[in-house]
């Protein structure tokens, strides 16, 4: 029994730490974040490992799955979105799906294990069920925490896009060219969203390809349809050789008020939420108040 109890808790333990280490991987040390920078960058593509995580075991599982089992259905667009507006490589997640899914699938041995040590005796559908419906669960879990962050990510990005807008127009309103004040505004922020910005302006005037059809391409790639937007509006502005300052005014307005309107509304949920929590404790603090007179009462009688 002391055997089957220590390989029970190894077992546990050994699921804890692959879940813990999928979800949350090692820091990089300071020589291979150093060795990072010293290197030539590589193109983007979403099976290139980078350097920071390449000897964790998350990175290595999913880079077998990918490899060796062509994605596993885990390169579809919208993944390949999220995990580009989070700059996080597919690895990672294909990793975490993995592991999740053989820390689901130990469900059922632990269960048989526990169920073992207590005497009594268990069906053998009941963990192989178990181990099925733990390994759909671990691997599903993944991806519902990367749409959660992605959308996340791109409430963030929405926000410092309208302040990008706003030093953009106020730069345009002083006479700077389109494309220098499109590289100027980048630079007034240093968020991953700036960032963003600031590479596809930098990106573009050295491959001499035109600034809209950058940033196109980078709404397009992380999923934010309002940076497609402001792009199809300078570049329509550009091409009838209309004011651009004054398309972009009316898009910083526009994104302006869709996010006055999705915090309301975010603010209008949550409240309405906390609503049902309050009206409990309401009757549950009346019950208190109640209780010592029902008390005297029943003892009075």
């Amino acid at each position: 029994m002391m055997l089957t109890l220590v390989a029970v808790a190894l077992v546990f333990s050994g699921g804890m730490w692959l879940v813990i280490s999928a979800l949350w991987p090692p820091r990089p040390s300071l020589a291979a974040a150093l060795d990072q920078l010293h290197t030539p960058g590589a193109p983007r593509t979403v099976f290139t490992p980078t350097t920071v995580a390449d000897r964790s075991l998350t990175v290595r599982a999913g880079r077998a799955v990918l490899t060796r089992l062509h994605g596993a259905g885990l390169t579809g667009a919208d993944t390949l979105r999220n995990v580009e507006v989070l700059h996080r490589p597919l690895e990672i997640h294909a990793g975490a799906c993995v592991l999740g899914a053989l820390a689901g699938g130990a469900a059922g041995p632990v269960a048989w294990a526990a169920v073992a040590v207590s005497g009594t005796e268990l069906a053998l559908f009941v963990p192989v069920w178990l181990s099925l419906l733990g390994a759909a669960a671990g691997f599903v879990a993944p991806t519902v925490v990367l749409r959660a962050e992605a959308a996340k990510a791109r409430s963030d990005f929405r926000h410092a896009l309208g302040a990008y807008l706003d030093v953009l127009v106020l730069l345009l309103a002083a006479n700077e060219g389109p494309e220098g004040a499109m590289e100027t505004a980048a630079r007034a922020g240093n968020g991953p969203a700036f960032m963003e910005l600031r590479r596809a302006t930098v990106q573009a005037r050295l491959s001499g390809d035109a600034v809209w059809d950058t940033l196109d391409a980078l709404g397009t790639r992380i999923g934010v349809a309002e940076l497609r937007e402001v792009a199809a509006a300078g570049s329509l502005a550009g091409e009838r050789g209309a004011a651009v300052r004054k398309s972009l005014i009316a898009k910083a307005r526009s994104l302006r008020a869709a996010t006055l309107a999705e915090a309301e509304t975010n603010a209008r949920s949550r409240s309405q939420a906390m609503f049902a929590p309050i009206v409990v404790m309401g009757f549950g603090f009346i019950l208190f108040l109640l209780y010592p007179l029902v008390s005297n009462i029943r003892l009075g009688a």
